[in-house]
C-alpha cells in the first residue's frame, strides 16, 4: 500500500469515527423537541458511512481523485440534527454546524453532475452548480448574520454572530434557497436522464439507480420544505426514503465506475485476443459488444480508392454528418489512415476506453501487417533456397553430362585405340611393346573408372534414368556394411525430391561406413499419407549428432528447403537412426530433362565400360 493510499484510508477511518461519534452524542443528548428514534439514528448513520466507504472505493477505481474527495468531504460534513441540537447551549458553536449543513448538499449535487468522468460535462451543469453554490453561500450568510436562533422553539443560546436579528427575513431566504435547490435538482435530474437515455454508456446500465436516488432525494427535500413552511410533521417513511436516496447516490456512482472498469477489462481481453491479428470483419461485432453500442460501425481505409469502406464494401460518405447522437473516431497508425469508428456520442465521455480500443486496433493491424510481411519474406527465402538447390542439381547434371560427352568419351576412344595397338603388337610378336601397351591400358581403365565414380558422385545417371530404386541399389552395392533396403515408393517423385533423398541416403551410408562401427544397416523409404519418410539406421556405437562437422548439416538445409525435417536418434551403444520427413506439398518440381540429356544419359548407362 502506497503512502497516498494510507493517508486516504486514515481519512476514511477518521470520517467514519466522526460520524459515529456525532450520532452517539446526538442520540444520547436527546436535545431535539422530537428526538430521533434508534431506527432513524441507525439509518442516518449508515447513510453517512456509505459516503466514507464509497470514497475509498472511488479512489481505487476512478481515474480522477475528485469523486473520492467529494464523497469524503460529504462524509465529514454529515452532521446529524440531534448532534447540532446538543450544541444549542453554545451560541458560538451551533450556528457553524447549522451553516455547514448547506455545504454537503451542494457537494452532493456536484457529485451527481460530474459522474462518471470526475469533471463537469458542459456549461449548463456548470451554471446550475454555480447557482447552487451561490444560493448556498447566501443561505449560510443569512443564518450566521440574520437568524437569532436555530428554531423559534429550540430554547437555544443566542446566535453569537448575528448582526441584524430578523427571523422572518432569514426564513424567507431559507425557503427560497430550498425552492431554488429543488428546481436545480429537477434540472440536474432531467439533464442526466436525457444524457443517459440517449447513450449506450455504462451509466445507462445503472440508470435505474441514479435517477431513482435523485428523485427520492428531491422528494425528501421537498417534503422537508413543506414541513417547515406549513408545520406538517414529517412522515418516517418519507424521511427513510430520503436517506435511502441520499445513500444510493455514492453507491450508484461507484457501481458505474466499476462497470467502466469491467469494460476496460473487456478491452484488455480484446487486445489479447487480437494482438496476433484478426480478420477485419471481426472488429465491428467485437467492438459493438465491448462498448455496448449495437449501432457501432467500423470503416476501413481503402488506400487504393482513397475512401473508407466497411467490411461489406459499403463506402462511407465523409461529407455527411453522422447525426446528433453519433460521432466518429478516426484511427491512424504510423503508416497513415487506418480506420474510422462510428459510435454513440456518449462514449466520448470515456476517452480512455476509446484510446484503448484505438491502440488495440493499431496493435492488431500492425502485427497482422508485420506477420504478413514476415511470412512473405520467409516464403521468398524458402523459394530462394529451392532455386539454389535446383540450380545446383542442374549444374551437377550439366557437369556429369560434360564429363560423359567430353573427357569420358575421349578416354573410351583412347582405350579402344590402345586395344587395337595391343592386337597389332601381338601380331608382330613384340611382347615388350604388348606389355607396355597393356600397362598403359590398365592405367587408362583405372582413370576411366575413377572419372565415372566422380561423375556418379556429382549426379548419378542411375537416379535420372531409374529413379530412387536403381540409385539406392548402387549406393548399397558400394557400401562395405551389409544394408537392408525397404523401398515403398510408387512411381517417380519430383526430381528435386529424388535428388535430395538420394544424397541424404548417400551421406548417411558414408557415415555408417566411416564412423558407426556397425555390423549392419537399414534404409527405409516409404510414401504415406503424411508425405515421404526416409530413415537410415545402424547397430553401431551411437552418439551421433548433427554437429561436430557432420556432413548431415548441409543435407538438413536441403531438406528444410523443400519443407522437410530431419531427426537424429542416437544413444551410446545402441546405434543411430536418422529420419527425414518431407510433406506431400514439399516436393517442388525442377526443370525436366531434355531429350538430348536423356539420350546422353542413356548412352552412358548402356556403355559396357
Amino acid at each position: 500500500m502506497t503512502a497516498l493510499q494510507v493517508r486516504r484510508l486514515l481519512l476514511v477511518l477518521l470520517a467514519s469515527a466522526i460520524i459515529i461519534t456525532e450520532e452517539v452524542i446526538g442520540y444520547t443528548a436527546a436535545a431535539m423537541p422530537v428526538p430521533y428514534s434508534l431506527t432513524r439514528t441507525v439509518i442516518h448513520t449508515a447513510a453517512g458511512l456509505t459516503y466514507a466507504v464509497c470514497a475509498w472505493l472511488a479512489w481505487q477505481v476512478a481515474d480522477s481523485p475528485v469523486p473520492g474527495r467529494l464523497m469524503i468531504v460529504i462524509a465529514l460534513l454529515w452532521i446529524p440534527p440531534p448532534f447540532i441540537a446538543a450544541t444549542w447551549p453554545l451560541g458560538s458553536v451551533w450556528p457553524i454546524f447549522e451553516s455547514l449543513v448547506v455545504v454537503w448538499a451542494v457537494l452532493q449535487a456536484a457529485l451527481v453532475v460530474i459522474y462518471p468522468t470526475g469533471r463537469l460535462p458542459g456549461r449548463l451543469e456548470f451554471w446550475a452548480l454555480a447557482l447552487g453554490v451561490g444560493g448556498g453561500l447566501v443561505r449560510m450568510l443569512a443564518l450566521l448574520f440574520l437568524a437569532p436562533y436555530a428554531t423559534p422553539e429550540c430554547g437555544c443560546a443566542p446566535n453569537a454572530y448575528v448582526v441584524v436579528p430578523d427571523w422572518g427575513l432569514y426564513n424567507v431566504i431559507n425557503l427560497a434557497y430550498r425552492g431554488v435547490g429543488i428546481l436545480l435538482i429537477v434540472l440536474i435530474i432531467v439533464t442526466v436522464i436525457v444524457r443517459w437515455s440517449r447513450g449506450t454508456t455504462p451509466a445507462r446500465y445503472i440508470a435505474f439507480v441514479m435517477p431513482v436516488a435523485l428523485i427520492l432525494w428531491c422528494a425528501a427535500i421537498a417534503y422537508e420544505v413543506a414541513s417547515d413552511a406549513f408545520g406538517v410533521t414529517a412522515l418516517p417513511l418519507v424521511v427513510y426514503l430520503g436517506y435511502l436516496g441520499t445513500a444510493s447516490i455514492p453507491i450508484s456512482f461507484v457501481a458505474g465506475l466499476m462497470y467502466i472498469r469491467s469494460m476496460r477489462g473487456r478491452v484488455s481481453d480484446l487486445v489479447v485476443l487480437t494482438r496476433d491479428g484478426v480478420e477485419r470483419e471481426f472488429w465491428q461485432p467485437a467492438l459493438a459488444d465491448t462498448l455496448r453500442d449495437p449501432r457501432l460501425r467500423v470503416f476501413w481505409w481503402d488506400v487504393t480508392r482513397g475512401r473508407y469502406r466497411d467490411g461489406g464494401g459499403e463506402q462511407l460518405d465523409t461529407d455527411a454528418t453522422p447525426g446528433r447522437l453519433r460521432t466518429r473516431l478516426a484511427i491512424e497508425s504510423a503508416s497513415g489512415r487506418l480506420a474510422l469508428i462510428d459510435h454513440d456520442v456518449a462514449l466520448r465521455e470515456y476517452q480512455g476506453l476509446l484510446d484503448a480500443v484505438a491502440s488495440a486496433m493499431r496493435l492488431s493491424v500492425d502485427n497482422s501487417r508485420l506477420r504478413t510481411e514476415l511470412e512473405a519474406t520467409l516464403q521468398e527465402v524458402r523459394e530462394s533456397r529451392v532455386r539454389i538447390i535446383e540450380a545446383g542439381i542442374v549444374a551437377r547434371r550439366q557437369i556429369e553430362r560434360d564429363l560423359h560427352d567430353g573427357s569420358q568419351q575421349s578416354l573410351v576412344s583412347l582405350a579402344l585405340s590402345l586395344r587395337m595397338a595391343i592386337g597389332s603388337a601381338r601380331a608382330a610378336s613384340d611382347e615388350a611393346l604388348v606389355d607396355e601397351l597393356e600397362g598403359a591400358l590398365q592405367q587408362l581403365t583405372d582413370a576411366l573408372r575413377q572419372l565415372r565414380e566422380l561423375a556418379r558422385g556429382i549426379h548419378p545417371s542411375s537416379l535420372t534414368v531409374g529413379g530412387l530404386g536403381m540409385a539406392i541399389a548402387e549406393l548399397v552395392a558400394r557400401t562395405p556394411v551389409p544394408v537392408e533396403v525397404e523401398l515403398d515408393v510408387p512411381g517417380r517423385l519430383a526430381p528435386l525430391t529424388e535428388a535430395t533423398v538420394y544424397f541424404f541416403v548417400a551421406e548417411c551410408l558414408t557415415n555408417v561406413a566411416k564412423y558407426a562401427g556397425a555390423s549392419a544397416a537399414r534404409v527405409c523409404v516409404r510414401v504415406g499419407a503424411g508425405g515421404l519418410e526416409v530413415s537410415v539406421s545402424d547397430d553401431g556405437r551411437g552418439g551421433a549428432t548433427l554437429g561436430g562437422g557432420s556432413g548431415l548439416i548441409g543435407l538438413v538445409d536441403r531438406m528444410e528447403a523443400i519443407g522437410g525435417t530431419v531427426l537424429v536418434e542416437s544413444f551410446d551403444g545402441r546405434g543411430t537412426t536418422v529420419t527425414a520427413r518431407i510433406p506431400p506439398e514439399g516436393s517442388p518440381e525442377v526443370p525436366a530433362l531434355t531429350d538430348a540429356e536423356r539420350a546422353s544419359v542413356g548412352a552412358e548407362s548402356t556403355d559396357g565400360r
